[in-house]
């Protein structure tokens, strides 16, 4: 094995010799002929900006025109012969007008009972009514298996099952083409992915060209390596599902941003954040196969619960302390933040089916979770991650209860904690200070915030180049701080590119849980989309002064291999809500024991 690694090692280096040279030569031509650099800075200026517009529209529309007739996995047929659809793999049924399936007479109690799809079988169970559930006459206590032909009776309202020849003998395949309303226009993705790759080529050669002679080996190598895997990754997917890859799309273009931005700041870290979002890419298709299946997924749940416990206690025994805070973790090579991972388990630790939700409501264990994660955090000093966990725990508490004097509780102990914090720790007492007045503080404690404002300002709409900026130098610059060096060196307009693409996760989110097959999977898209949310906004508007300095990255875009690893996770997470796959590939699954 050490000889394999000492042969890949001497390859490697053999390789980065080989660009570097080759490298040398082109930058000193360039350098040589400095008109030719100028030029192209000015043209590509302009061009960057049209073309990550046009990215991002390319990827919404999609999503925007799509049209979908919900997809109906059996009815329930009254005894008038009136049908109801089952769109869902959870139904609830009751007289409220949120019920799935709502029956608007008296005696039926507002939330009667659920109707499950689990292990190639559909289930009733009774939420304590008040006249009860009952099966070909037989009243249940709890849970009842029922098929095809079975009366289901709520409280005398008597209900056939009626599923069709499908649905008798296994899973319901609701991606029949009946069920799919095309889009009124149809947007070719595989023009998008090169229109992406056509950004990457321009921005790379931007910074190639700006650093002249002196031009990095890695500089060229990484976005070729980078271009050749991201076009690998997208046929595997093309070849799969055929269409509905905007999610992905948007990433490729967010993370070669991040490279832009390493490039220019550290292009010492660019082979290894390339191999983070080679990692990160990996970690999205195995997480997206494991809980597509629900069975697994609720088995996977407590595996990641365990081990980010333990990730967190051997980050409070053994870390390492940076700007105050004790959030990194060395195993052996490997030096990793590790609550950028527990994020993945807290969004998986809230998620639930609805008839565990109905049938139990109990959030205690997801409480007690919570508590030991934001707890943790708290003893690391890492409050700018207490503020994003806080955030998605409001959102996941209120998906699963819809209680808003739970979240008011939650809330109210949020601000007595944070005045504690303010009153009795000084490092944070001072960020609080320097809020909002940071021009005062320009020299000491606001010098970053000042200077991301110089920067994002001096950038103007268009940037003054890749390359050529001169916020890269200040700390924290491609991290905390990465919009105002996204804003100064690629302009204004890809800086709220890239910010705008991030909040459309959050819609896209919201847009699929609308017929989202099983609340668990909407829990865990709208989790990981808060989570994205909270990060952005810390991360942009705390920058600028807008938001208190929390030390946060943004997603994708910012320097650091546990943040893009952790992102890609997040978003497998979101795309797991996504019904829209094409007929006969990929079918979805629920394999349940």
């Amino acid at each position: 094995m050490s000889d394999f690694l000492e042969s890949a090692k001497q390859l490697l280096e053999g390789l980065l010799n080989k660009v570097a040279d080759m490298s040398s030569s082109m930058g000193s031509f360039f350098a040589h002929y400095e008109g030719i650099a100028e030029s192209y800075t000015l043209v590509v200026r302009w061009v960057l900006p049209v073309l990550a517009i046009t990215l991002f529209l390319r990827c919404i529309l999609p999503l925007l025109q799509y049209r979908r007739r919900k997809a109906v996995w059996g009815y329930l047929q009254m005894m008038d012969g009136t049908r109801i659809p089952l769109n869902h793999w959870e139904n609830s049924i009751g007289r409220s007008k949120l019920s799935d399936v709502m029956i608007n007479l008296p005696f039926v109690s507002r939330n009667h009972a659920v109707l499950t799809f689990r292990q190639r079988n559909w289930s009733i169970a009774d939420l304590k009514s008040k006249n009860g559930v009952a099966v070909n006459g037989v009243k249940i206590e709890k849970s009842q298996i029922v098929k095809h032909g079975d009366i289901i009776s709520l409280a005398g309202v008597k209900l056939e099952l009626v599923l069709d020849n499908k649905e008798k003998v296994g899973l319901p395949q609701p991606n029949d083409p009946a069920n799919l309303a095309p889009s009124s226009k149809q947007i070719n993705s595989a023009v998008t992915f090169l229109l992406i790759l056509l950004f990457q080529i321009l921005g790379g050669l931007q910074i190639f060209f700006s650093m002249g002679a002196a031009v990095h080996p890695a500089v060229p190598l990484t976005f070729v390596l980078f271009i050749l895997a991201e076009s690998l990754h997208y046929m595997i997917l093309k070849w799969r599902s055929r269409e509905h890859l905007e999610l992905e799309l948007l990433c490729y273009f967010l993370c070669g941003l991040n490279l832009l931005i390493v490039a220019s700041a550290a292009p010492d870290s660019l082979l290894k954040q390339l191999g983070a979002i080679l990692i990160g890419i990996s970690a999205y298709a195995v997480l997206g196969v494991l809980i597509r299946d629900l069975g697994r997924a609720n088995r996977l749940k407590y595996i990641l619960v365990v081990s980010a416990l333990v990730l967190l206690v051997l980050n409070l025994t053994m870390g390492e302390t940076h700007f105050g805070a004790k959030r990194w973790l060395t195993l052996g090579l490997i030096t990793f933040q590790p609550s950028e991972f527990v994020k993945i388990a807290f969004v998986m630790a809230g998620t639930a089916t609805l008839d565990k939700l109905l049938t139990t409501r109990d959030m205690s264990a997801f409480i007690g979770f919570s508590g030991a994660c934001i707890g943790a955090l708290v003893l690391m000093r890492d409050f700018g991650t207490v503020v994003v966990f806080f955030g998605a725990f409001i959102v996941i508490a209120f998906m699963r209860s819809g209680d808003m004097r739970t979240i008011a509780l939650a809330t109210a102990g949020a601000v007595l904690g944070t005045i504690a914090a303010v009153s009795f720790m000084p490092y944070i007492a001072s960020r609080f200070a320097t809020w909002g007045n940071v021009w005062e503080h320009a020299s000491t404690s606001g010098y970053q915030q000042t200077r991301t404002m110089i920067a994002t300002a001096s950038g103007g709409l268009l940037g003054v180049g890749g390359g050529k900026g001169y916020f890269a130098d200040i700390v924290a610059a491609d991290t905390d701080l990465v919009f105002g060096m996204l804003s100064e060196e690629w302009g204004l307009l890809v800086a709220l590119t890239a910010v705008v693409i991030i909040v459309f996760f959050a819609i896209y989110a919201v847009f699929l849980t609308k017929n989202c097959r099983s609340s668990f999977y909407a829990i865990a898209a709208c989790g990981a989309a808060s989570i994205f949310l909270i990060q952005t906004a810390l991360n942009v508007l705390g920058s600028v002064d807008i938001l208190p300095l929390t030390g946060i990255t943004m997603p994708f875009v910012s320097n650091g291999g546990s943040s893009m690893v952790a992102s890609w996770g997040l978003v497998a997470l979101i795309k797991s809500a996504d019904n829209r796959i094409r007929p006969g590939k990929g079918t979805i699954s629920d394999n349940s024991r």
